[in-house]
């Protein structure tokens, strides 16, 4: 039953991750921002397992990210944005995808 939890607790967090985007859309979302949002919705992630789920709806067609830099302040970001399949996903209007609640 253990792993069955957890292989729930994940689709559900790759279904939060997704609602983030929409909600940042069209600017998309950070990862600084979406570990703030994912904490006060009761998830506890640290940015490697974030990334992890990032890259997993990405090879969904549901997200796509954009590395942004400024080099004079030396800052680096991962931006995350909705595909149009991740729209229709979140609509309903797309068949269920496996691995992602």
């Amino acid at each position: 039953m253990g792993k069955l939890m957890e292989t729930a607790e994940i689709e559900v967090l790759r279904g939060e991750i997704l609602g983030l985007c929409r909600m940042a859309e069209p600017y998309g979302a950070g990862i600084p921002v979406m570990k703030a949002a994912l904490r006060k919705s009761g998830y506890e992630v640290d940015e490697r397992e974030l990334r992890t789920q990032i890259e997993y709806l990405q090879g969904k067609g549901l997200v796509r990210t954009d590395e942004v830099s400024n080099r004079r302040l030396e800052l680096q970001r991962l931006i995350v944005h909705l595909t149009p399949e991740g729209m229709d996903y979140l609509d309903g209007n797309s068949p269920d995808i496996v691995g992602v609640g």
